[in-house]
């Protein structure tokens, strides 16, 4: 079953539903123009799936019930919160590793998310799935900004000789 959620992950403290603010300072002078332009206030919507998802990530060596110092993991962990997605997170202690996660991940690595009843190793192959399945918000570098990027990368390079 699919619901509706709101994706916009930081409201601005002056926009609300409904109202509008005027942008220009020059609208509260009073002998400023009485003309304004206004702020319109949007929400994102996308259908996404209520069943959390599952994933399993290190569990922290030094604190019980922590999560551990993975990248790997956090990277998908923040992927996940920043789409918004509900997940249920099984912490793995690596130095012991369980018999039902070795059945998970017969390599003993993390991350590992369950994808429609089948588990998904690798934290690019999941980031990837995440960003496919759940498009909005859009977490990928577009092609045309990664150009400009290199490009830039490249004079920078060009101008030390």
């Amino acid at each position: 079953m699919s619901t509706a959620v709101a994706l916009s992950s930081s409201l601005k403290h002056n926009l609300a539903l409904g109202i509008r603010f005027p942008q220009n300072p020059s609208f509260y002078r009073r002998n400023g123009p009485k003309v304004s332009t206004f702020r319109t206030f949007t929400v994102a919507m996308a259908a996404i799936n209520t069943t959390p998802l599952e994933i399993c990530v290190k569990a922290s060596v030094s604190t019980p019930n922590k999560l551990g110092d993975c990248p790997f993991c956090q990277r998908v962990l923040l992927t996940m919160e920043e789409k918004h997605l509900p997940y249920e997170m099984k912490l793995v202690d690596l130095s012991n590793k369980p018999e039902w996660f070795l059945q998970i991940s017969p390599e003993g690595k993390v991350p590992v998310v369950k994808f429609d009843e089948k588990w998904v190793p690798d934290s690019d192959v999941i980031a990837q799935s995440l960003e496919e399945k759940y498009p909005n918000p859009p977490l990928v570098t577009p092609q045309e900004k990664a150009l400009v990027y290199v490009l830039v990368i490249i004079l920078m390079f060009i101008n030390c000789f």
